[in-house]
């Protein structure tokens, strides 16, 4: 059941990656400077969630397989 619970962090982590990847090459084809802030915004949301989502990963994984290393 663990893994199940990674895979869709994984998943949401390809998702987001997939819309960043978009949502810049909308950027570079913006024509407004309107158009390039809405851009950089939700690039910018997104990464934010990304950054949320991978932390998660790494935490579940953590506390899922353990850990050697000691902070």
């Amino acid at each position: 059941m663990q893994s199940n619970h990674l895979n869709k962090f994984n998943n949401m982590i390809a998702d987001k990656a997939t819309v960043i990847g978009n949502l810049s090459r909308q950027y570079s084809k913006a024509s407004t400077p309107e158009e390039l802030m809405w851009c950089a915004i939700q690039m910018q949301n997104h990464a934010n969630a990304l950054r949320v989502v991978t932390e998660r990963l790494g935490t579940d994984t953590k506390n899922t397989y353990g850990s050697d290393h000691h902070e």
